[in-house]
């Protein structure tokens, strides 16, 4: 838990980044104001669920598309009532290796979830034998299939449907806001993010986000596109200009050398393809013109920002792009980077509703 002082510093900083939302003092802790837009009712499949305000609580079922045991932890705020809500949800998504248990406490999504007032929920994906001869827990993605042995024998699970029901499953036992409903990702989890929920699941979430990894994987834009053909939502995506995973496939690329990291000045970024091939082609598939972008050089990230309209959606969205100096293949929070992501993240998210 965070001490008092910790605390304070971590509303602090979220309100000094807040855009759409003013604090407001509740039960003498600051939160930010939100005008609760209504529940919803679950669309498919849901499953028992047991949850206690203010304490992470793990839960699992098996899931109607696998056979396999599924797991995910919920953290509801202390102060929850079904009186008091509708209630704003996060999911975030683990990277390669990792379970639910080690994004919870690598970041601080759980305080801002009791600050703030909404609830956090981190899905665990299933292990697999990978062809390195290692066993890790995987997302599964059309680009990662070709890490596992052979898929087609033991075919990786249908986490969509996974997400899915456990969606079902938080609409059918607590007071959630259908509206305000957000998925973040690290690594391989922000892979799944961008390249399945946000095409597949695209009426669930009003915005996503992810963070570390090599970016788009190939393809052409409208494989990013909704499969509604309707929700185009927005996208905040971050990585450190020290990720191994991203410098390793630029290499491979022939863009970049043994030894080098990736670009942060904005004319150098462009130059690369390894960079800037992947963020144009994702603009595109976020609806956006990709030749029309804004950049910010500012000492703390370099950001590119595509909000040019062309796939008009419900609302207004955006594809936000930052590089973070020094950073290794992390997702920003907790200690391992200067500065905290999540409250960012979460006022981001704030800005936008379905």
């Amino acid at each position: 838990m965070l001490s008092k002082l910790a605390l304070a510093s971590f509303v602090l900083l979220v309100t000094s980044v807040a855009s759409a939302q003013s604090p407001v003092h509740v039960g003498g802790r600051t939160a930010v104001s939100r005008v609760p837009l209504g529940t919803c009712a679950p669309t498919g499949v849901s499953h028992s669920m047991t949850f206690v305000p203010g304490v992470p609580t793990v839960n699992t079922f098996v899931a109607t598309a696998d056979p396999e045991l599924r797991k995910f932890i919920v953290y509801v705020p202390s102060t929850y009532s079904p009186l008091n809500g509708p209630y704003p949800v996060v999911y975030m998504f683990h990277g390669t290796g990792q379970l639910a248990q080690n994004i919870m406490h690598n970041t601080t999504w759980n305080h801002a979830a009791e600050v703030f007032e909404f609830i956090a929920v981190y899905p665990e994906a299933l292990p697999y034998l990978l062809v390195d001869g290692t066993v890790k827990t995987k997302w599964r993605t059309d680009s990662v299939e070709e890490f596992v042995v052979d898929p087609s024998e033991l075919p990786m699970a249908d986490d969509t449907s996974f997400v899915h029901e456990l969606h079902d499953t938080l609409l059918t036992h607590l007071a959630v806001d259908c509206e305000r409903v957000y998925a973040s990702g690290f690594s391989n989890g922000g892979g799944f993010v961008k390249q399945e929920l946000r095409v597949d699941l695209a009426d669930v979430f009003a915005a996503t986000s992810s963070a570390g990894g090599i970016g788009a994987t190939g393809g052409v834009p409208a494989d990013y596109h909704p499969a509604n053909g309707v929700d185009f939502r927005p996208h905040f995506e971050v990585v450190g200009t020290k990720d191994d995973k991203k410098i390793a496939n630029c290499i491979t690329a022939g863009d970049l050398a043994p030894g080098d990291i990736l670009p942060r000045k904005v004319v150098d970024v462009i130059a690369t393809p390894c960079m800037w091939d992947p963020l144009l082609m994702f603009a595109e598939g976020v609806g956006m013109d990709p030749a029309l972008y804004t950049t910010i050089e500012d000492p703390n990230y370099t950001q590119f920002l595509w909000n040019s309209v062309v796939l008009p959606g419900p609302g207004p969205t955006e594809y936000r792009f930052r590089i973070l100096p020094n950073m290794l293949h992390e997702y920003p929070s907790g200690t391992n980077h200067p500065i905290d992501y999540v409250p960012i993240l979460w006022n981001w998210f704030s800005q936008y509703t379905r």
